[in-house]
């Protein structure tokens, strides 16, 4: 009897670990997923939001670095037209070289992790190095790869359109500070030499 409990618990522990760890991923799925990788961030970075929409799956989810959330190819190219080409865009350019940190492939799709090391640059000319943190899912779709999911994140405490933020704020409250102090003294000025013209009449 024990040694049956002891063979039923190996099988469990057996069993559980080839649940727990993915199978390889093939050469060919490899291969595969790499090119998806370059054609994504090639596109991205020429700025060919057009051909970056034929790597995306037609119910693929992406949110961005500013937490707005886009679904479907249409709604990326209407945010990317917003962000960067539109009458009130607030992108100039941005530049991505992401690395990857993980990869962990089953079967007919996979997921991604690592640091987009993008380089944002502001209609003002202002550059914001964000070191984006992301993850991608893709999954096979007939004889493609295709991006079935993106999620982009920063440090929403320490982050260059933040410390942007305050420094401008701590611009304009010197500015501030300034005039109030030259108003100020402009006014004690006033004050002092009204009261010497009332002794000098007196």
């Amino acid at each position: 009897m024990k040694q049956l409990l002891l063979l039923v618990l190996l099988f469990s522990v057996s069993t559980g670990m080839a649940q727990t760890n993915p199978p390889p991923a093939s050469l060919d799925a490899t291969q595969a997923i790499s090119q998806l990788r370059e054609g994504l961030v090639d596109s991205f970075n020429k700025g060919d939001v057009e051909r970056l929409l034929t790597y995306l799956d037609p119910n693929a989810v992406v949110t961005w670095q500013n937490g707005e959330v886009c679904q479907g190819p249409e709604a990326v190219r209407a945010y990317y037209r917003k962000m960067m080409q539109g009458e009130h865009r607030i992108v100039r350019d941005i530049k991505s070289e992401p690395e990857i940190l993980g990869r962990q492939v089953y079967g007919d799709w996979a997921v991604s992790w690592g640091n987009l090391h993008d380089r944002f640059t502001l209609m003002d000319g202002s550059e914001l190095p964000f070191h984006t943190l992301f993850t991608a899912t893709v999954a096979k779709r007939g004889d493609r790869w295709l991006l079935t999911s993106f999620h982009a994140s920063v440090n929403a405490f320490d982050n260059p359109v933040l410390s942007l933020a305050l420094h401008k704020t701590g611009l304009w409250a010197g500015l501030a500070g300034g005039v109030l102090g030259i108003l100020v003294g402009g006014g004690i000025c006033l004050m002092v030499r009204r009261k010497q013209t009332l002794k000098t009449k007196a």
